[in-house]
């Protein structure tokens, strides 16, 4: 089991990395599914996607962080 977050952001949006990571890459889903290590990750891909990039997620997934 790994859990999933799923964040919002603009394509200019500045990444800033702490001690654990030393880099990242911006990918399609596609792209992100050939690059994909583990087993399972392509379903994981696919839900998310359907789920949150091509329709706007329930009310209920939503953690408002500007209050």
């Amino acid at each position: 089991m790994a859990p999933v977050f799923v964040g919002y952001v603009h394509e200019d949006q500045q990444v800033q990395l702490n001690h654990e990571h030393s880099d990242y890459q911006w990918m399609t889903f596609d792209e992100a599914k050939q690059s994909a290590a583990l087993p399972g990750i392509d379903d994981v891909l696919d839900f998310v996607e359907k789920h949150f990039a091509r329709k706007t997620p329930s009310k209920w997934l939503r953690i408002n962080t500007h209050q």
